[in-house]
């Protein structure tokens, strides 16, 4: 997509029917006083002063040049300076408003555009209090010059141009019928090499195409998930973080096998919005391997996450996605609750050997059933069925205690000597079940030997990485 108009320069040009000036003889044989500064020439003539470009051209010499004159518009305070142009058809146009090189910064405050800015020789407007009584003394026409970047001009007038007062919020009150160069604005803009072109309005209200010499347009419309803005000279919409599409239709992406699909086949940090998720759009961390899609949702790397919190903190997800994380069993719950996922857990031994677990469904309950795991059979992997006797077990965290171990909170339970003779502590939220609260603690402290895979080859009494993770099937 491409902008319909690139401007060098614009021009809003006042003027109106030629009427003769009534001056007063004493004015008219008094010698006028004149002032030169640059090229610009200064009319100053008491006690009527010209009220537009147009008296300004009868009082003076009909070859007068165009330049800055002061003027004096009726029921106005005092004169103030208006550039007049002299060199369109008839002469004698008030000019308003300039855009040439973009010397001058257009955004600005109401008072701003109230009392007016810029230089009158390059970029200016000339205020909206001095326009209000400009427009308000006579019948005006406007005209607008276009210089495109490629030197072809073109121009658009109204008929009649009038503009309110500050009490009206300064309203266009009338701008009348149009004519300019619309055979040229066509050649200028659907020439040979823009055919077929499309082109966004601003506000993303339409959207035009270059056909046959002619620009033909229909209606253009953001989706609810888009922002209409501008993005590498392009104006267009463009889908809101979390979603893919065109902008005029946005498909959120609800998980990372979207993300592949549709977005980047490249491991790392992507925003998915789940068909069931109420909030915001979130970050998760997409890994491309094995096949790519899979979402992760846990991962210890080397303990900087404590991982002994509240019920709470599992439930909303801790951590950063590409360190140590646990998504949060809300969200995980919107993730599992659209598809059938399978689960991939991966664990990596003291010596740096590699272990995966699969099995063929994942997923787990609302808040209101504790979030309860519901998991497929084993299908495949070298690390051998570790969490089959968890299935079916609600979550259990320090400070919410549902596990099935009568008496005990197994989130908390410390272990004198049971694992390779060491004693260590869950101290993590888990699915577990009875005594010996579970065989697999992948978020129990970093370093312990309560963070364990039961079924390792050998006896592997330290785990340096785990990861767990799911896609759908």
């Amino acid at each position: 997509m491409t902008r319909l108009i690139y401007s060098k320069s614009v021009r809003l040009i006042l003027c109106f029917c030629w009427t003769s000036v009534s001056v007063s003889s004493q004015n008219s044989n008094s010698e006028r006083s004149k002032e030169f500064v640059g090229s610009s020439f200064f009319v100053y003539q008491q006690p009527d002063y010209p009220r537009d470009c147009t008296e300004v051209r009868s009082q003076c010499s009909t070859n007068n040049s165009s330049g800055v004159y002061l003027i004096k518009p009726d029921g106005y305070r005092e004169p103030f300076e208006v550039f007049c142009d002299n060199t369109k058809d008839f002469s004698g146009w008030t000019v308003i408003y300039r855009i040439r090189d973009g010397s001058v910064l257009f955004n600005r405050n109401w008072t701003d555009y109230k009392t007016g800015f810029g230089f009158l020789h390059q970029e200016f407007w000339i205020g909206n209090d001095k326009l209000s009584f400009l427009t308000s003394q006579k019948s005006y026409e406007l005209r607008l010059d276009v210089i495109s970047d490629a030197g072809l001009s073109f121009y658009v007038s109204y008929n009649r141009f009038r503009v309110g007062d500050e009490y009206s919020e300064y309203k266009l009150i009338s701008d009348g019928e149009w004519n300019g160069t619309e055979e040229k604005i066509n050649q200028l803009l659907c020439s040979v090499d823009k055919e077929d072109v499309g082109y966004i309005s601003p506000r993303c209200s339409q959207r035009c195409f270059c056909s046959s010499g002619q620009y033909v347009c229909d209606v253009y419309q953001c989706s609810t998930n888009a922002t209409c803005e501008e993005r590498n000279n392009v104006v267009q919409c463009y889908c809101n973080t979390g979603y893919t599409g065109d902008g005029v239709n946005c498909i959120a992406i609800s998980d990372c096998q979207d993300v592949y699909d549709r977005v980047s086949t490249e491991s790392g940090i992507y925003k998915i919005k789940p068909t069931t998720w109420q909030g915001d759009p979130f970050d998760v961390y997409c890994n491309m391997t094995d096949g790519g899609d899979w979402t992760v949702f846990q991962r210890r790397v080397d303990g900087s996450q404590n991982s002994f919190l509240y019920w709470s903190d599992y439930r909303d997800g801790f951590a950063t996605p590409e360190r140590e994380l646990w998504l949060g069993n809300d969200k995980l719950h919107s993730v599992t609750s659209q598809k059938n996922y399978e689960l991939r857990v991966d664990v990596v031994d003291r010596l740096s050997v590699p272990f995966y677990a699969k099995h063929s469904s994942f997923s787990i309950s609302d808040e209101d059933d504790n979030f309860t795991l519901s998991l497929g059979s084993y299908s495949e992997g070298n690390a051998g069925d570790n969490l089959n006797h968890i299935n079916g077990q609600p979550f259990t965290t320090r400070d919410r205690d549902n596990d099935a171990h009568s008496g005990i909170n197994c989130a908390t339970l410390f272990h004198p000597y049971y694992y390779c003779g060491t004693p260590c502590s869950n101290n993590a939220g888990w699915w577990y079940k009875n005594s010996p609260c579970s065989f697999a603690h992948l978020n129990s402290p970093y370093g312990s030997t309560c963070l364990r895979w039961y079924k390792l080859p050998g006896e592997v009494c330290i785990i340096k990485y785990t990861e767990m993770k799911i896609r759908p099937t």
